[in-house]
């Protein structure tokens, strides 16, 4: 893992980038025409309806191959050195689309969206959005220390060690991003479950009184 305080202001940038995409994704909600958010709110109630479905290990292996394919895709832009602009725009996007989604839901859902932001998208993002960044940093750091052993060192020196802690770091990623697919794979559709039930019961007793 890149150490915080030597890659500080990596941290502080990329994440920078995440959150404007964030806002980004958040405000163009609002660009969308009648007709698509109607076809969202079509869509969103019919993954509400299943989120109590039992999941299995298939959709476990789905899950964390879709995050293994967005880390091994920073890993291979940061060794490829002249790709490490293109990691911005991974977070960046990444930001956007979970701005995109959870605007959406507090758009087309009120405060029973904001529900299930927190207990649908919240739990598995807490800890993939950190790891993203983390994955993010190590690439970046590992190609600016490239160009400089390169392009501003006489004698060239190995890059062996850089390279081994570069991999070590990723693949730690990747093991971490399993918490991930777990979370995502059997604790949200629970929390989902439980919180249609939750709302359902709070809106009868209302209807009743």
């Amino acid at each position: 893992m890149p150490d915080i305080k030597k890659h500080l202001y990596l941290y502080v940038f990329v994440s920078l980038i995440f959150v404007v995409g964030v806002v980004f994704g958040a405000l163009l909600v609002n660009s969308l025409t009648y007709d698509q958010q109607e076809e969202l709110s079509r869509q969103l109630e019919q993954i509400f309806l299943t989120a109590g479905d039992s999941a299995d290990s298939a959709e476990f292996w789905s899950s964390l191959w879709m995050y293994w394919r967005w880390i091994l895709l920073i890993a291979v832009l940061g060794i490829s050195i002249v790709g490490f602009p293109l990691i911005l725009i991974l977070d960046f996007a990444k930001g956007v689309l979970i701005g995109f989604t959870v605007g959406t839901l507090v758009s087309q859902f009120s405060w029973k969206g904001m529900f299930v932001a927190l207990l649908g998208v919240a739990p598995h993002n807490i800890i993939a959005i950190p790891l993203m960044l983390i994955a993010s940093v190590s690439a970046l750091s590992f190609a600016i220390h490239v160009m400089k052993d390169r392009l501003f060192v006489p004698k060239m020196r190995s890059l062996k060690k850089p390279f081994l802690d570069y991999l070590t770091t990723q693949a730690g990623v990747c093991i971490g991003m399993m918490a991930v697919a777990v979370i995502m794979t059997w604790v949200s559709p629970y929390l989902m479950n439980w919180m249609s039930s939750t709302i359902i019961d709070v809106e009868s007793a209302l209807k009743i009184s």
